[in-house]
């Protein structure tokens, strides 16, 4: 089998040129100025190529290891009210939902509001909103 691999590893270096310089391929006419290198799922895959010719065996690719960052699902409609709760535009990034959050947190935290019982339920309740808003949101932009 190693002969096989040594073989193969060979023969995409007559092709593809050196592995250790990705960006002067003889056969890729169609970018002679390294443009496909820009590209980070190329670049992570020629990368584990590379290593996999030098060692003999591939090692496990780091989650996220060269690839793009996932878009921001958009929101569901049934969280509207939960970023209305949270004082933030329908839609807002997770950044500006917890700055939000932590805001009004410390705004109705019922020990805030000790020495008056009723601030201090309407406070708890405001508080739970704001929790589980923040909850829905979280778990819908994380999920």
């Amino acid at each position: 089998m190693d002969g096989f691999i040594d073989r193969l590893a060979e023969l995409w270096k007559s092709l593809f040129g050196s592995a250790n310089e990705p960006d002067q391929r003889p056969g890729d006419r169609s970018s002679s100025s390294g443009e496909h290198m820009s590209d980070p799922d190329f670049r992570a895959a020629w990368e584990e190529l590379n290593e996999y010719i030098r060692t003999g065996s591939s090692r496990p690719r780091d989650e996220g290891a060269g690839r793009r960052a996932r878009a921001p699902r958009s929101p569901d409609e049934s969280l509207r009210q939960d970023y209305a709760n949270l004082e933030v535009p329908f839609g807002a990034d997770i950044e500006d939902v917890r700055a939000s959050y932590k805001r009004l947190m410390l705004k109705y935290h019922p020990d805030k509001h000790a020495g008056n019982p009723e601030k201090q339920r309407l406070a708890l309740e405001i508080a739970k909103k704001i929790n589980q808003s923040f909850e829905r949101i979280r778990n819908h932009q994380e999920g």
